[in-house]
């Protein structure tokens, strides 16, 4: 059994300062090796845009560390699509992977009713409704984000009062999505939610650095476990299960809106999951993974 975990071939172009341990950012990646490796399964971290690579020659692709997908969007969804029309199968598929890449997917979850934190897709066709909306909604602080990103890529945090002068610097065809800023992140903190295989599997609780809004580790973020009350964890567990894909993993990153847990963000595509935080997860997730093409 031989299963490729995916990584990127270089960081992401947003990473413009130095960091000082980037091996640290692929501890995920070298556990998951080691637990298929310890089930008996033969594995190794693969680069995703690698043209050499044989994808007859796996029987399991992961998509995992693929960070750079962000710069080379169009190319990394074409290359999954390339592997699953091979015999090794993929997890998460190119489906989810090609719904994930886009952030509008967030106005899916609330089709699906699934709370998230308000969100308007921005663009110079839509200023006008934008602009009426933000007003009023009474939103103080706004973030804005771009369509297609990771690692808090490009976010802004902005008064209100600043969003007509951005949305006129829009091109035709540029978009960004506009939301409130959830001040319950600079005070409870961003909620992580791991699902391994449908099942929950362990929560971490994020807080940004002082004078910050991004609770990422690479903008000096902590993030250790955390623990939430069982009126949370039940809202969270419906929420995955208004989501119409079978997703092998699956990490929901929530805030606090008028007391209740909202999606800030749903990833399925290249999450970190804090596999050095939670016993038995990387695990699971490998053991899962070959359940699901009938390996023993």
């Amino acid at each position: 059994m031989r299963v490729a975990v995916l990584r990127c071939h270089r960081l992401p172009r947003f990473v413009t300062w130095e960091i000082p341990d980037v091996d640290a950012l692929f501890t995920d990646d070298r556990l998951l090796v080691a637990a298929f490796e310890a089930i008996g399964a033969d594995a190794e971290s693969v680069v995703w845009a690698d043209p050499e690579v044989d994808w007859d020659d796996f029987d399991v692709a992961i998509i995992r560390s693929t960070w750079d997908y962000v710069d080379e969007t169009a190319a990394f969804l074409d290359r999954l699509e390339h592997i699953e029309a091979s015999s090794c199968a993929l997890f998460n598929s190119a489906a989810v992977a090609r719904w994930n890449a886009d952030k509008g997917y967030l106005l899916d979850l609330e089709r699906w009713g699934v709370p998230i934190v308000p969100t308007l897709r921005a663009s110079a066709a839509t200023r006008a409704d934008v602009l009426e909306t933000v007003a009023r909604s009474s939103w103080q602080e706004l973030v804005l984000k771009p369509v297609i990103g990771a690692g808090a890529m490009d976010v802004r945090r902005l008064p209100a009062g600043a969003l007509p002068a951005v949305l006129d610097t829009l091109v035709p065809g540029g978009e960004l999505l506009v939301q409130p800023l959830a001040e319950a992140v600079l005070s409870d903190g961003e909620w992580s939610v791991i699902f391994i295989d449908g099942r929950r599997s362990h929560v971490l609780r994020k807080t940004p650095a002082p004078g910050d809004f991004r609770a990422h580790g690479i903008y000096g973020g902590s993030v250790v476990p955390g623990r939430l009350a069982g009126a949370d964890l039940t809202d969270v567990d419906d929420m995955l299960a208004r989501i119409p894909f079978d997703l092998l993993y699956a990490r929901l990153d929530l805030v606090r809106i008028d007391g209740r847990l909202a999606v800030l963000e749903l990833e399925v595509i290249e999450p970190m999951l804090y596999f050095d935080r939670a016993s038995g997860a990387v695990d699971r997730l490998a053991r899962a993974a070959l359940a699901r093409i009938g390996a023993p």
